[in-house]
């Protein structure tokens, strides 16, 4: 893959890109050139934050509070960055939400909630890319999956559903765009983000035998996707997890 992806005649949005992986995947798609629009869910505060931490000003960045779940929030979000940087070309689908519980309480509301944020999220904004993607353009979606998927814990089978189904996802929209729009997964191992809102370490990073990885290191993986000077790349599923996985 080249070196240094010249991204320059790209728009590209990240949902969920407000903090942690997102917004390393946005901070490396501007610094490459690209336009870049982040989606939040909720937090406003840290929409703004994450807008001020990437470089640019208004006429190649903007950030809107979404939930990719609302099919009508998600068609007027792609209005207004079409309208205001033009055409989505690549889609970096980050967005999730990843409670812990046991299956025998979980109820058919989270395990809804789960698959809609993740899943269906994915699925809606791939296919307004695709509605709005001008003919003569070549375009680019990463999936951010979850290694949960191939390496199941308990109490998560509403995200171990969600994230193995971004890989099926993946592969359809790889088949429906070929020569045109390339679809791929990339999966994160254990990735430091930092210490929890209650300051304690997440536990999964303490591995003696793998080092965590940084949200940097997802986010070159997905610069290296997004290359439109890659084209034949599509269908794939992209492990960064330094070992944590070997398919």
């Amino acid at each position: 893959m080249s070196q240094s992806p010249d991204l320059g005649a790209e728009v590209a949005l990240v949902t969920g890109g407000s903090r942690n992986i997102g917004l390393a995947i946005a901070r490396t798609l501007r610094a490459a050139g690209a336009r870049v629009c982040i989606w939040g869910a909720s937090d406003s505060a840290a929409l703004a934050e994450a807008l001020r931490a990437i470089d640019g000003g208004a006429d190649d960045r903007c950030g809107r509070l979404v939930r990719v779940e609302d099919e009508a929030a998600v068609l007027h979000g792609f209005d207004e960055i079409g309208a205001r940087l033009g055409p989505v070309s690549i889609l970096v689908n980050n967005a999730a939400i990843r409670p812990d519980e046991p299956l025998e309480s979980t109820t058919r509301a989270a395990w809804t909630a789960v698959l809609d944020v993740t899943l269906t999220g994915a699925f809606l904004t791939s296919r307004e890319l695709f509605r709005r993607l001008p003919q003569d353009r070549n375009g680019a979606i990463v999936n951010i999956g979850g290694l949960s998927a191939h390496r199941p814990k308990r109490g998560r089978v509403h995200v171990i559903t969600a994230k193995a189904g971004l890989i099926g996802l993946t592969r359809a929209l790889a088949e429906e765009g070929l020569g045109r729009i390339r679809a791929n997964c990339v999966v994160p191992g254990a990735i430091d983000t930092g210490v929890r809102p209650d300051g304690r370490r997440p536990p999964h990073l303490d591995d003696p035998g793998h080092a965590a990885g940084s949200p940097e290191a997802v986010a070159r993986a997905v610069l290296a996707l997004a290359d439109p000077g890659e084209p034949y790349v599509t269908g794939q599923t992209l492990h960064v997890s330094g070992g944590r996985f070997m398919p």
